[in-house]
């Protein structure tokens, strides 16, 4: 069994360890929540930044319910390749860069603002260090115009701890084949995946590493970097999120008057 990187071929299946998440539901409470900082709908002239858009699941269903323009990016070449296989390459409303959203925004330059930033389904976990969040959050800032809503979602210890049930799992289809195990270390927060993945050129194993972040570390890091909480949301609920919530949806407004940030 050959080890490889993150997302190498994983892609390959990543749609069908994906096929119990609801993306249409997602994305109406995505619009949900951005319409209500903005108080109006998304327009086709206006622009959406989706960070970790991973096979483009998530994108697909974004453009059709709102026909904003997209930039999406990924830091894997292997999921972005997926999502651009989506899409129309005439279709000048969308555009996909590689972007590793934590360490490669020097690297990014768009010629264009964004209305709304997207960072969603636990990418931010990936993220293991407080230094890690400063460099995600300074590279958004750089796009955080005055109206810009920027979204994100991250899982907790309880998400771990409450759902270990569900750490072993398989599927595939006449191709493929993949069997996922995980593991969670409270001690260090880390939640551990590894998946055995089959294809016809052999079989694979790719170990991914996530860090769970409690409400009030993200909390913490957010404000630390001048960011405006609008408003932090109980899974996918509008109620408010709390120490013990599973999941988490952050909504971020702009920055901080640097001359009120301590009042």
């Amino acid at each position: 069994m050959k080890s490889v990187d993150e997302y190498t071929v994983l892609a390959s299946v990543y749609d069908l360890v994906m096929e119990h998440v609801d993306y249409e539901g997602w994305v109406d409470y995505i619009l949900h929540i951005v319409g209500m900082q903005r108080d109006i709908d998304l327009e086709p002239n206006e622009r959406i930044l989706e960070l970790g858009c991973g096979t483009g699941l998530f994108t697909e269903e974004l453009a059709y319910q709102c026909g904003a323009s997209i930039s999406a990016c990924d830091g894997s070449e292997d999921m972005l390749k997926r999502t651009r296989q989506r899409f129309d390459e005439t279709d000048s409303r969308f555009e996909f860069s590689q972007l590793d959203f934590e360490r490669g925004w020097d690297a990014f330059q768009p010629s264009h603002s964004f209305e709304v930033i997207l960072l969603l389904y636990d990418c931010i976990n990936y993220i293991h260090t407080e230094a890690g969040l400063d460099r995600l959050f300074e590279g958004v800032k750089r796009f955080l115009s005055e109206g810009t809503v920027f979204v994100f979602d991250q899982s907790t210890p309880a998400n771990s701890i409450n759902n270990a049930e569900f750490f072993e799992d398989e599927g595939g289809n006449e191709s493929v084949t993949y069997i996922r195990r995980s593991r969670y270390d409270e001690g260090t927060h880390r939640h551990s995946t590894e998946f055995e993945i089959t294809t016809p050129e052999g079989t694979f194993y790719e170990k991914h590493v996530q860090r769970t972040w409690t409400f009030l570390e993200m909390k913490s890091a957010i404000e630390k970097n001048g960011l405006q909480v609008r408003a932090a949301f109980d899974g996918f609920s509008l109620d408010p999120a709390f120490e013990e919530s599973e999941r988490i949806h952050w909504v971020i407004g702009g920055m901080v008057d640097a001359s009120h940030q301590n009042d």
